[in-house]
């Protein structure tokens, strides 16, 4: 697998006393693929520990902008990266575009809804988002539902998550007619839930994109930029494409 960015040999491994661990804080969709890029990364590093604070990206950079501890920040957006760069509490030459993402409309899995315009049904009396304030899945979703003029009808119904895998459990377990979440999570979750239909990401929202940096104080910085250049390189950019993650633009 190849692709713009993607860097096609491994790092040279380091070999690091363990208490050099550092903490990654991440949004709630890269749940499956960090945890497995995590223990790639820390064989390839002399088994540095890689400790994950998963959350929505808004509720991630608030922590940080408080003061709490974190080595490396990964969002959903640009938005919570940008808004951490302005307060300088990441590290601008360290940050990078690692994936994108896409929305997917999701059902249980015995729903008849065929398409995003069904969600004005009278049938559909509950649909879950995240929320849009905090959450990108969310302020993606209601940028599209805009797009197709259905904001309005959906706010009306709508359930709100604090970040995208409370949004799809409702789904999961009965509490909404239908959902709107990242397609990786519809993806995790296929099983579960039934997936309706993609949006077009650059037509009907802003293309989702995942960019990671350093946060400025870490107490491991090198070990910290090591992860986030990890990220680009063929192996971490494998699990992500296989989970359903776009290549980085």
């Amino acid at each position: 697998m190849g692709g713009a960015g993607v860097r096609e040999t491994g790092i040279r491994v380091y070999n690091r006393p363990m208490e050099e661990e550092i903490l990654v804080s991440a949004a709630s969709s890269l749940t499956d693929a960090f945890r497995e890029i995590g223990k790639r990364f820390a064989r390839e590093n002399g088994g540095v520990p890689v400790r994950f604070n998963f959350g929505s990206s808004g509720a991630l950079a608030r922590q940080i902008l408080a003061g709490a501890p974190a080595d490396v920040f990964a969002s959903a957006s640009l938005q919570e990266m940008d808004d951490l760069e302005k307060a300088e509490r990441i590290s601008p030459k360290t940050k990078q575009v690692f994936a994108t993402n896409t929305l997917a409309l999701i059902t249980p899995p015995k729903s008849s809804l065929a398409d995003f315009a069904g969600l004005k049904a009278g049938s559909i009396r509950r649909v879950a988002l995240s929320n849009p304030d905090t959450v990108p899945s969310g302020r993606y979703a209601r940028e599209a539902l805009t797009r197709f003029g259905l904001w309005d009808i959906v706010r009306a119904k709508a359930v709100f998550g604090e970040n995208v895998r409370q949004t799809m459990t409702y789904v999961i377990n009965g509490d909404a007619d239908a959902g709107i979440v990242f397609a990786t999570d519809s993806r995790s979750a296929r099983s579960k839930v039934r997936e309706v239909k993609r949006t077009q990401p650059g037509l009907d929202h802003k293309v989702p994109v995942y960019p990671a940096a350093v946060v400025t104080g870490s107490a491991k910085p090198e070990v910290a930029h090591r992860f986030v250049e990890f990220l680009l390189y063929q192996e971490p950019q494998r699990i992500l494409y296989e989970l359903g993650f776009g290549l980085p633009r």
